[in-house]
């Protein structure tokens, strides 16, 4: 009896397994990246004794920063990747209304209030490979995103306004829905991401001389850019 082919047969079973096998197996991976955050404003508002600021008229021309380390799970085209960013986002509302003549509390044009937060934030991201060639990928990611305002190191500065002693009350927690691109190349990667701010990230303007509160609500967009290297 011929046993060869039965042998071939056996090996061809075992090739078989393993390959499926291996694509079942859940790869993990770590890694870190490094990039640039800027920050939009959805709605906002400011009204301080009585006097609302024009919002078209805000501008905010601020760069942030933000270095992630970071933990993959990938199966197949899939993703779920965690993270844990520390950021530095910075503000800077220049009011460029045309103040009125008999308007007091403010410096015409010069107005401006300098915000510097510092956070730590958490996403859970769901991605998807698009594309895969050889060492190079493309791949699509969404998920939540939740950040964490460590307010004892909060720098303000409120400039030409009629009160000397202001500060923004800011929540300690905002969060955000998340969804970016992933252009790898080995293990280098590029990502552009866009979060859309779900709740409001301030509470009010406190003036600590007068005692007054002043309103200001805004939901902050962040638009980023960063670089990484997948372990």
């Amino acid at each position: 009896m011929n046993i060869r082919p039965i042998i071939l047969l056996i090996l061809l079973s075992i090739s078989l397994g393993l390959t499926a096998q291996e694509k079942r197996k859940v790869q993990f991976n770590y890694g870190i990246k490094a990039g640039f955050q800027a920050v939009t404003y959805n709605d906002p508002e400011f009204e301080i004794d009585g006097y609302v600021f024009d919002t078209d008229n805000i501008q905010s021309n601020r760069i942030g920063y933000a270095i992630s380390p970071f933990v993959r799970l990938t199966k197949n085209k899939f993703f779920l990747q965690t993270e844990a960013t520390f950021g530095i986002t910075n503000h800077s509302f220049d009011f460029h209304d045309e103040i009125e003549p008999g308007v007091e509390n403010f410096v015409p044009n010069k107005t401006v209030y300098d915000l510097r937060t510092y956070c730590i934030q958490v996403p859970i991201l769901f991605g998807y490979n698009i594309i895969e060639y050889d060492k190079y990928s493309m791949s699509l990611f969404t998920g939540p995103r939740t950040k964490f305002i460590l307010n004892s190191l909060t720098e303000q500065d409120f400039k030409h306004f009629k009160y000397e002693n202001l500060e923004e009350i800011l929540s300690s927690k905002a969060y955000f829905w998340e969804a970016g691109l992933s252009i790898k190349m080995s293990r280098v990667f590029i990502d552009i991401t866009y979060d859309v701010g779900l709740n409001v990230s301030t509470s009010h303007i406190l003036s600590h001389d007068d005692g007054k509160t002043f309103k200001s609500e805004r939901r902050d967009n962040v638009l980023s850019f960063s670089v990484g290297f997948l372990f």
